[in-house]
């Protein structure tokens, strides 16, 4: 009996999707949104983003915030970049610094970088304006310094294949080094390059 209820509220449910719809005004280009028929927002948009893990970045005129499910403004209009939240972090910016946005509407990274990129195993990549790559992890610390010539190479958390200069060595997520920077190459599989002989690194 309870199975039976259980699926049947699942149907339920199924059948009653909440729905997120953007409408243009008819005499002009600005938007407005509408949740499961019911208008939330203004015609004021100049832009809408799809609804992504419970929020949107919008647009009133060159500037992007996010909004909440509800139509909430979560963040001042402030960036000149802004993306779909994934796994919890969007990527942001302005004319000049990138950066990320948590789900609390926090950024995470110093202001200071040209390019920084969504999570992957725990670790931000970021690039200086000087061209030099590092990373951080996900709660704000530096953990590979910003002195790489090419973006850290993330094998897994425990293997990261970096290149200093013109050579290529192994690091951890801690910077601790697992082969010194002495490859003419390292691949995604494993193995190093050097005076015309391949190493299994890993």
């Amino acid at each position: 009996m309870r199975k039976g209820v259980i699926l049947f509220l699942l149907i339920g449910l199924w059948g009653y999707p909440q729905s997120w719809n953007v409408k243009k005004h008819p005499n002009n280009r600005k938007m407005a949104i509408f949740k499961d028929g019911r208008q939330i927002s203004s015609y004021r948009f100049t832009e809408v983003s799809e609804l992504s893990e419970g929020k949107s970045f919008v647009a009133e005129g060159n500037l992007y915030g996010y909004l909440n499910s509800e139509g909430k403004l979560m963040t001042p209009y402030r960036f000149v970049i802004a993306s779909n939240f994934r796994k919890g972090y969007a990527l942001v910016g302005d004319s000049i610094h990138q950066n990320i946005l948590n789900r609390e509407m926090k950024l995470m990274l110093p202001t200071k970088y040209a390019r920084a990129r969504l999570p992957k195993f725990g670790l931000i990549l970021v690039q200086s304006h000087e061209g030099l790559w590092g990373a951080y992890d996900t709660e704000g610390n530096l953990k590979l310094p910003v002195i790489y010539s090419l973006p850290p190479y993330l094998v897994n958390q425990d293997v990261i294949i970096i290149k200093l200069n013109s050579e290529y060595g192994l690091v951890n997520s801690n910077n601790k080094i697992l082969y010194n920077p002495s490859y003419q190459y390292i691949s995604p599989k494993g193995y190093g390059y050097k005076s015309g002989t391949y190493l299994r690194l890993f």
